[in-house]
């Protein structure tokens, strides 16, 4: 039985390959003979996130995510935002990108969300240094 990160990282790459539920479904018939990604045994499950890799769903790093809150955590040492909360990271990455969780980000959206940040970063640092 696949975990249950696996589990969602199937339906994240379903969702984000646009994969209409009939296609989906499909695949798994015609490639595991089983109607359900919970039905999957956990090679199965990496399989099929592989073969997901390979279509082009390419889910942001566990180091993209952990230097986003970095950068979020030194804009608010710097003043730029009033709290380290998760939610108040969560809005200002959907603002971004539509999402609002992380771990629902891709490559090149995490990669967006990091040089906004960057770039706020070094606003907010360039006018602590010209006061």
């Amino acid at each position: 039985m696949p975990s249950r990160n696996d589990l969602a990282k199937i339906h994240i790459a379903k969702k984000e390959l646009g994969l209409d539920e009939s296609t989906y479904r499909g695949v798994l018939w015609d490639r595991y003979h089983k109607e359900s990604a919970a039905e999957l045994t956990e090679s199965q499950a990496a399989d099929l996130i592989d073969l997901f890799r390979q279509k082009g769903w390419r889910p942001a790093s566990f180091g993209q995510r952990g230097l986003i809150h970095i950068l979020w955590r030194k804009l608010h040492a710097a003043g730029a935002v009033a709290s380290t909360d998760e939610s108040a990271l969560a809005a200002f990455v959907e603002h971004a990108t539509g999402k609002g969780d992380l771990r629902r980000l891709t490559v090149r959206e995490a990669s967006r969300v990091i040089e906004m940040l960057k770039k706020w970063l070094a606003r907010v640092e360039g006018a602590d240094r010209r006061h």
